[in-house]
């Protein structure tokens, strides 16, 4: 009987370890690529633990002693019995818990709407009057819907682009303006649902981040190694160009007087509008690192994230002093979500952010807590935008979904 319980008990204990450190560490070996053999060791490791465990289970099994002790374990005949099982019972649950994925123990509100996109979106942009969404999805091309149903608008003609990076609309909505591999487009429209955008303006450069300032009259692109470049927002006729590096984000203040980048190996620099006169680089604690996502609230101050780290980063926009890094605790197992959106409520009251782990999460612009994490898409968040009227906030996955929520 004692062989049969060995047995049963080490089997179950060997394949409860040997599930612990494969699952543990799938999600991380995963993240990395399988560039960290360590970890995947542990994973093979884990498998054969699992193997030998139901060996030794089904083992047991086959004598009398470890039939009877089945038995035992599932129908006990003293008060003593169950108080033990329902003790090892409560165990087990707490155990589980805490090693359970954030996304099983958050509790998500439906989305309003959900919408199937051809491709992953790289952006997400509002028109100012909150009825069109505007989609770039890279190859996939450009997709412009109705924010209510879904309906597709009408899009630019395919052959004037390839490989859409970003959009963003004029503050007037009668514009659209999207950095793509073949340059800076702009296009314009009377109506997005009905009338063909016309192509007004181009640019053989700018093909990576864009951004549109507060009064429409110019436009801010990133460039690969060469640097940020200012249009007309007019026509896309050339004003000026600063720096070497190859820029993945871009932000005008709200005043319009300056033009943030953020470059591939993170330095964040502040530059003049008018004149392209830099002026200051901020100390980022993920220099090194790719910046992805740059956005200025109104007092000035200035929210950047990559998509290469998990924290976001707020900076005092006048000195560049660091005020807050929001960012939550590591998991115990897996990877931490990296940074791929950010984008600001109307108000300015909420901060939300879309990470690599799947999860939106909204954070308090002035105290830099945490207010609500939202588990909804299959993968990686990769795009965010607030409707103008603060009601709503879309975000895209790289799942080909976009989906609209109930702004938290």
């Amino acid at each position: 009987m004692k062989a049969g319980l060995i047995n049963i008990g080490v089997g179950l204990l060997v394949a409860a370890a040997g599930l612990a450190i494969s699952f543990g560490t799938y999600a991380l070996a995963r993240e990395n690529g399988g560039h960290y053999y360590v970890t995947w060791g542990l994973v093979v490791v884990g498998g054969l633990q699992v193997l030998i465990g139901c060996g030794q289970f089904v083992r047991g099994l086959f004598t009398k002693e470890g039939r009877a002790s089945l038995r035992n374990l599932f129908w006990p005949q003293s008060a003593a019995g169950v108080a033990a099982r329902l003790g090892i019972l409560v165990v087990a649950a707490g155990v589980f818990w805490i090693f359970a994925p954030e996304s099983w123990k958050t509790v998500s509100p439906a989305s309003l709407q959900s919408f199937s996109l051809r491709d992953d979106p790289d952006t997400v942009a509002y028109s100012p009057d909150g009825k069109w969404i505007a989609i770039a999805m890279g190859y996939g091309g450009l997709e412009i819907l109705d924010a209510n149903t879904g309906a597709e608008g009408k899009s630019p003609a395919a052959e004037s682009y390839q490989d859409i990076q970003a959009v963003a609309f004029s503050p007037d909505g009668r514009s659209l303006a999207a950095a793509t591999s073949s340059g800076l487009r702009i296009w314009s429209s009377s109506d997005w649902g009905s009338v063909t955008p016309t192509l007004a303006g181009k640019a053989a450069d700018g093909n990576y981040a864009i951004a549109v300032s507060p009064d429409g009259k110019e436009i801010a692109t990133g460039s690969v190694s060469r640097g940020i470049l200012l249009w007309s927002g007019a026509d896309g006729a050339s004003l000026w160009r600063a720096g070497t590096d190859s820029i993945d984000a871009v932000a005008f203040s709200r005043d319009g007087a300056r033009v943030a980048s953020g470059s591939e190996y993170g330095d964040i620099k502040i530059w003049n509008a008018a004149t392209g006169a830099a002026l200051g680089a901020l100390d980022n604690p993920d220099s090194g690192f790719a910046i992805g996502t740059l956005v200025f609230f109104r007092d000035g101050r200035l929210a950047a994230g990559g998509y290469e780290k998990p924290g976001v980063s707020i900076f005092e926009g006048a000195t560049g002093k660091l005020l807050a890094r929001l960012q939550t605790a590591p998991p115990l197992f897996g990877a931490q979500g990296n940074v791929w959106s950010i984008a600001i409520s109307p108000d300015e009251s909420r901060l939300a952010v879309g990470y690599t782990d799947r999860s939106i999460r909204i954070w308090d612009a002035k105290t830099y807590s945490l207010v609500r994490t939202i588990f909804g898409h299959a993968k990686d968040v990769k795009a965010l935008a607030y409707a103008p009227n603060g009601h709503e906030l879309a975000s895209g996955g790289a799942d080909h979904v976009l989906k609209v929520w109930a702004s938290p």
